[in-house]
């Protein structure tokens, strides 16, 4: 199951960096049902902006051969893609852990929730993908061991009415 999970992730990550280039963003994406959502924004596109530099291939090829992480000023669209294209690559190991990638949503452009099994107990996991200040830098291996340990408590938001705890890793990851 966490191969099917890693091929959707990786291929929802190609899409949303090939879309993202088109005006559109990630708005929601479940794991289960391998569904998709994206809306458009209004005006042009950012362009995409690489903490070293854009590969030297093009498309999808370029992006699987090559190292195309995005700059910590890169547009949102481009770290959404990144965050999938990491977790699809930690989908595996997560769930080793007994820690399942449900899905995600991005009701805004500037960050998004993770949604998280962990055992038994559901966790919405918040990340910054516009104005940071940091490369979102392995951001499925951080989730991975930060649950593994129980280390999650820490960012657990106590003022923000959700229907399931916020793990709050904008200022962190």
């Amino acid at each position: 199951m966490a191969a099917s999970d890693s091929e959707f992730l990786t291929h929802a990550s190609e899409v949303a960096f090939e879309l993202g280039l088109d005006r559109f963003r990630v708005t929601g994406l479940t794991v289960d049902s391998r569904q998709i959502t994206f809306t458009e924004i209004d005006g042009a596109s950012a362009p995409p902006v690489y903490s070293e530099g854009e590969p030297p291939e093009t498309g999808r090829e370029g992006r699987r051969k090559y190292d195309w992480q995005p700059a910590a000023d890169a547009p949102s669209w481009m770290n959404m893609a990144w965050l999938l294209e990491d977790l699809a690559a930690w989908v595996g190991p997560m769930a080793e852990d007994r820690i399942t990638l449900i899905g995600l949503e991005a009701p805004e452009s500037d960050w998004c929730d993770i949604l998280v099994l962990d055992g038994d107990s559901h966790y919405r996991v918040r990340i910054a993908l516009a104005n940071r200040r940091d490369l979102l830098d392995f951001p499925g291996m951080y989730l991975r061991e930060m649950f593994a340990e129980g280390r999650y408590r820490t960012y657990l938001a106590s003022d923000l009415a959700q229907d399931q705890p916020v793990v709050d890793l904008r200022n962190v990851l």
